[in-house]
């Protein structure tokens, strides 16, 4: 019996901490959008991520997947980039959740989509960061996220405008190509050192203007995950790419074959689920 009152002593004054590293983890969601691009993060300490929101008519269903997941509140939205299939139905995100900021990279473009969004912002008071090289924010005790791209104010392509982001998850790291071509690609192959990446989300839905033998090489994935629509009139993933990622042993999953897929980390190892979808 005195044992009992003095650990439950112990645990009064000496409470454990709300965050324990070991604790922390964090689930990757693909979402299904067809040719569009949208990823949510999960993190265990609460916090939420979402990057894109898939092209004009994918609102209700990327609303739909987060709502039947409890969330109310997005801490980090980012917009990788201008393109509707990127940002097309964020007018649905800030009209169902509660959004603490937004990353945008700083490039205009001049779509009614971009206009949307950007009164979205001013309407709703959230505060807009800039997303480029060297932009960090830490999520947890053991996660980071860094943008690593876009470097530069000015690209050719608005692709290579990219906000492209590296998450350290312990000792696993992921990498959002988004759409990123060869010229913000090269950039970032720079930047990636000999570090190890564990989980690359291909850019650009798998097309051949980036995911090059330098990147693969560099990065050294296990795994790739492909956002791309089934039977899209662009031949998506392109064969080069695929190919290149079969040479150097990635294991792909794509959502035209496999539907939404989930990645877990426990910041030691990762974990794949998917959901089928016939054809």
């Amino acid at each position: 019996m005195r044992l009992l009152i003095v650990i439950l002593m112990l645990i009064v004054l000496f409470p454990q901490p709300a965050e324990a590293l070991w604790k922390t983890n964090l689930e990757m969601h693909v979402i299904d959008v067809g040719q569009a691009d949208s990823i949510y993060i999960e993190l265990s300490n609460g916090k939420n991520i979402l990057i894109d929101s898939g092209d004009e008519h994918d609102g209700p269903k990327v609303v739909s997947y987060l709502q039947k997941r409890g969330i109310e509140e997005i801490d980090y939205l980012i917009a990788s980039h201008p393109h509707h299939d990127h940002i097309g139905s964020m007018d649905a995100i800030f009209e169902s959740f509660e959004i603490d900021r937004i990353y945008m990279p700083s490039v205009k473009y001049h779509t009614t989509y971009y206009k949307r969004l950007m009164r979205l912002v001013d309407e709703f008071g959230v505060e807009q960061i800039e997303a480029k090289t060297g932009v960090k924010e830490k999520l947890a005790r053991n996660i980071k996220m860094e943008f690593l791209a876009p470097l530069r104010k000015k690209y050719k392509s608005l692709n290579d405008h990219s906000a492209v982001l590296k998450i350290d998850h312990g000792k696993k790291s992921i990498l959002l190509m988004a759409d990123a071509g060869m010229a913000s690609e090269n950039e970032v192959v720079k930047r990636l050192d000999d570090e190890k990446i564990d989980v690359l989300k291909v850019a650009h839905h798998g097309a051949n203007t980036g995911t090059s033998n330098g990147l693969l090489k560099k990065a050294n994935p296990d795994f790739a995950v492909i956002s791309v629509g089934r039977k899209n009139k662009y031949g998506y993933p392109s064969k080069e790419v695929l190919k290149r990622l079969k040479t150097h042993n990635v294991q792909v999953f794509r959502t035209d074959k496999l539907g939404t897929i989930i990645m877990k980390s426990d910041g030691k190892s990762v974990r794949f689920f998917t959901e089928f979808h016939q054809s």
